[in-house]
C-alpha cells in the first residue's frame, strides 16, 4: 500500500469529499436501475443494460471511492503546512506561485497547488504534474528546463510567494 502523502488545498479537499458522497449516490441509483432491470427480463445473461450496471455498481464506482479514500486515508493539507504558515519562501514547494523568466526576459508564472487543482488556463498546477516535479526544490535564481510546445526553455527562478489562491 502506499502510504505517500497526498496534498489538497482545504478547496480541494472538500472537492474529494463532494466526490465520494456523488459516487455512493451513483451505486444506489445503479442498484435502482438493476432492480427496474431485473423486473423486466428474467434472463439478465443477455441483458446487456443489466451488466453494465452491475459491473458499474460493484466494481467501477467502488474502485474509485477506495482510490479517493487511499489518497485522503494519507492526506495533509498545504494551508497547515509550516511553510506556508509561516510564510517561509527559500525553495520552489507545494503551495507557492512561482515567476520564472526565460533567456528573452518572457515572464511565466506557476502556482503549485494539490491534488486535482491543476488549471492550466489559470497556470495552476497539481504538484504531480510534471512541471511541477521539475520545479520543485530549486531555489531562487536557480535555473530549470520546462517543456514547452517549441521545445525545452530555459528558466531562472525569479520570484517564490505563497500562493494568493490559498484560504490560509
Amino acid at each position: 500500500m502506499n502510504k505517500q502523502k497526498t496534498y489538497f488545498t482545504k478547496e480541494g479537499l472538500a472537492r474529494a469529499n463532494e466526490e465520494i458522497v456523488y459516487l455512493q449516490e451513483e451505486i444506489k441509483v445503479c442498484n435502482v436501475k438493476i432492480g427496474k432491470t431485473v423486473d423486466l427480463d428474467n434472463d439478465l445473461r443477455e441483458n446487456p443494460e443489466f451488466m453494465a450496471l452491475r459491473t458499474k455498481a460493484e466494481y467501477e464506482l467502488p474502485n474509485k471511492i477506495q482510490e479517493l479514500a487511499q489518497l485522503l486515508e494519507h492526506k495533509e493539507i498545504i494551508e497547515d503546512m509550516t511553510h506556508i504558515r509561516d510564510n517561509l519562501c527559500s525553495y520552489v514547494a507545494v503551495g507557492h506561485q512561482v515567476t520564472l523568466i526565460d533567456e528573452c526576459n518572457n515572464i511565466r508564472v506557476l502556482t503549485i497547488l494539490g491534488f486535482g487543482d491543476s488549471n492550466p488556463k489559470e497556470n495552476i498546477v497539481s504538484y504531480l504534474t510534471p512541471i511541477a516535479q521539475l520545479l520543485l526544490d530549486h531555489e531562487i535564481g536557480e535555473e530549470v528546463s520546462l517543456p514547452s510546445p517549441r521545445g525545452n526553455v530555459q528558466y531562472e527562478i525569479d520570484e517564490l510567494i505563497v500562493s494568493p489562491l490559498l484560504n490560509k
